[in-house]
């Protein structure tokens, strides 16, 4: 199974199979940046979407752990996760 590498400019994305030199080259030349995860799938599409997953959970994560520091610098009670 291939695995797919991600370039990144503003809000596109472009999955290449990690042998791609050429066309990572061509795309680093736009000004794309190459992302560091690596997923090994059967075709682009499916390695896309899970990239966006993984992209979606970290900033879900970030969120979680940003707005539980307020909450709880303001005195609100509840179970949020330590930032420290």
């Amino acid at each position: 199974m291939p695995v797919f590498v991600f370039f990144k400019r503003n809000y596109h994305i472009h999955v290449l199979e990690k042998n791609d030199n050429e066309g990572a080259s061509s795309l680093i030349e736009k000004g794309f940046e190459k992302q560091f995860e690596e997923i090994q799938s059967p075709n682009q599409e499916k390695a896309l979407k899970r990239f966006l997953d993984i992209r979606k959970d970290e900033t879900a994560l970030e969120y979680a752990f940003y707005y539980g520091s307020v909450l709880e610098g303001l005195g609100i009670p509840g179970d949020f996760p330590k930032t420290h």
